[in-house]
């Protein structure tokens, strides 16, 4: 059996990726990390020796998901200490699902969605991050908790 070409590889994960990426960044960044992240991948000298091109997608949709996360809380901490005072609602609204995720690290993020939306278990879910069980696991724990913590 001949090996997919680039192009092909994009196609066949690509809707999957997208989803994933929604639910790291957010529907309106999902396409950036998604774009982002395959253009690394394939300029990474890597690539080409990859056996598992699936779990490096996934894996590298992961971190530009993180360093999508880092960048937007820097430039929100930036626009919050320069706004004026009378500006900035101290007395924010009732959290909510969407706002209690985005309290979850990226990594978090990332096996409650597998978990609960691709329905897949502790397992898959470590092969397809390359992680350990426990930590899969264990970030499973951490997030139920403080989701439950948060919107109970």
């Amino acid at each position: 059996m001949s090996e997919l070409t680039d192009a092909e590889v994009y196609g066949k994960y690509a809707d999957e990726l997208m989803r994933f990426a929604a639910a790291l960044a957010g529907p309106s960044g999902a396409e950036d990390v998604v774009s982002a992240a395959v253009a690394r991948a394939l300029g990474s000298p890597r690539w080409q020796v990859v056996e598992n091109k699936r779990a490096y997608l996934y894996r590298i949709v992961l971190n530009e998901g993180s360093r999508v996360r880092r960048d937007t809380a820097r430039r929100l901490a930036r626009e919050a200490r320069t706004a004026p005072r009378d500006r900035v609602d101290d007395n924010a609204a009732e959290l909510d699902l969407r706002s209690a995720l985005r309290t979850l690290t990226v990594r978090q993020r990332a096996v409650v969605f597998f978990t609960y939306w691709a329905d897949l278990g502790p397992s898959e879910i470590a092969v397809l991050m390359d992680l350990s069980l426990r930590t899969v696991e264990r970030d499973l724990s951490a997030a139920k908790k403080k989701l439950g913590a948060l919107l109970s």
